[in-house]
């Protein structure tokens, strides 16, 4: 699995636009994990597509009101969207998500090509 950098701010996740939250990607033999930061957002407002042969995660939320005045300002989730590329090792009818606790939990489980036991070579 490929990350693709698509629409990220050069400040990061706390730069607010395009920000780019988070994430860990962890791989079992059947599946891969992605689990993205995303705290404070609205679950209905995300939106996962996959499209050839890409996984996208979007979310596009609400700008600050304009009469709202901090003293100080660490983050925003305004906008995020993070793409994937699946390199033909994901089963996309499959793929599952999950929003609990700020974090955005997708298993991607893998085709069973992509499930093959690594092989061994000898050393002659």
């Amino acid at each position: 699995m490929y990350y693709r950098g698509y629409g990220c701010g050069p400040g990061g996740w706390a730069n607010g636009f395009n920000a780019q939250a988070p994430v860990n990607i962890s791989e079992s033999d059947s599946a891969y994990t992605i689990r993205l930061f995303a705290p404070s957002l609205d679950k209905e407002k995300i939106i996962l597509t996959t499209r050839n042969d890409l996984l996208t995660i979007r979310y596009a939320g609400n700008k600050d009101r304009d009469d709202q005045h901090f003293t100080r300002k660490e983050y925003r989730a305004e906008n995020i969207e993070r793409t994937f590329d699946l390199k033909g090792k994901i089963d996309a009818e499959k793929i599952t998500a999950s929003y609990l606790e700020g974090v955005l939990t997708i298993n991607l489980p893998k085709t069973a090509a992509a499930q093959r036991p690594a092989q061994g070579i000898p050393v002659g």
